[in-house]
């Protein structure tokens, strides 16, 4: 990443999980990488041993604070609360982190004239009848975190049509790996607790694009090459949907259970909760030259062993 070199970066939510990867990548390109993270869900431990690294600890929410900082050439948006059930409870804390603290990096932004990479989500598409779901869907929030998602992006592409600021918007699909939570965690913990039995949350018919953190990490960068996704809208997923009653089954089936442990469902999902998603990934896969790796079978292998290594 000979690109990198002698760049400024900022990192913000750099010590959460695809943060802490991020920066664990970018420690050996650059000797001037900031992370910007309140803790609130990431850990210090995550980026204290990595090389190059100056650790901040604050808050997207305090301007003051954010303007405070060195100069960026380049800015990683990643900071954000992202647990839609939480969104739907809380919906004005959501708005302040996703809306007003990406309006903060933006103006952050437009001070130190940096490129900004900002992370959205797939929760923007809502329900999408057009599968794969393609950048050119349209926003179709079934959220407050998705709406608050779609605000970020909003505000992104009005800073770069009246202000001239570099922006790349990333959509990231289901995000897996080591150090990961979500529906693959949850599934470890339960069988854990009670290995008789794995409850799904919802009918287990409800479908999700799965791709590895080092195959999100490597479009991330190559992002940073030239110009050629600056002002673009970009789908980071594997590009397949499964199932959430198959994922369970390939985690029974790797953990040698299929005789023991029965799923069951509880055919109701949470607030906020969307059927399917499903990336079309060709546009990334065009302009970047990006092509996602890993399988979730990998995936999945790679986290049961990394979950055993830490209980």
């Amino acid at each position: 990443m000979k690109h990198l070199d002698g760049k400024k970066i900022f990192v913000t939510g750099g010590a959460g999980f695809i943060g802490s990867h991020l920066c664990k990548s970018l420690s050996s390109s650059t000797r001037k990488l900031t992370v910007y993270d309140n803790l609130s869900s990431g850990k210090v431990e995550n980026v204290k041993h990595l090389p190059n690294v100056h650790f901040v600890r604050g808050d997207i929410l305090d301007l003051k604070k954010l303007q405070s900082q060195d100069k960026a050439d380049l800015i990683f948006h990643l900071a954000a609360q992202v647990v839609v059930p939480y969104s739907m409870e809380n919906p004005i804390i959501d708005f302040e982190t996703n809306a007003r603290g990406t309006l903060n990096i933006l103006e952050k932004a437009r001070k130190d004239d940096a490129y900004l990479i900002f992370a959205s989500s797939a929760a923007v598409y809502g329900n999408p009848i057009e599968l794969p779901t393609s950048e050119e869907y349209g926003f179709h929030p079934f959220s407050c975190y998705g709406l608050s998602k779609v605000v970020g992006e909003q505000y992104c592409e009005m800073y770069s049509k009246q202000y001239g600021l570099d922006v790349a918007i990333m959509r990231f699909a289901n995000v897996i790996g080591p150090g990961c939570h979500g529906v693959i965690h949850d599934f470890l913990e339960k069988i854990d607790k009670n290995p008789d039995k794995l409850e799904i949350i919802g009918t287990g018919l409800q479908s999700r694009d799965f791709v590895h953190v080092s195959d999100v990490i490597k479009a991330l960068i190559l992002s940073t090459i030239g110009k050629k996704a600056i002002g673009k809208t970009y789908n980071l997923g594997y590009g397949k949907t499964t199932k959430i009653i198959d994922l369970a089954k390939m985690i029974i089936d790797l953990l040698n259970l299929t005789s023991k442990t029965a799923i069951t469902t509880t055919n109701v999902s949470w607030h906020g909760d969307v059927d399917t998603i499903w990336f079309n990934i060709s546009k990334a896969k065009k302009d970047l030259n990006w092509i996602p790796k890993i399988t979730l079978e990998d995936s999945v292998r790679e986290i049961i062993r990394n979950w055993r290594q830490e209980r």
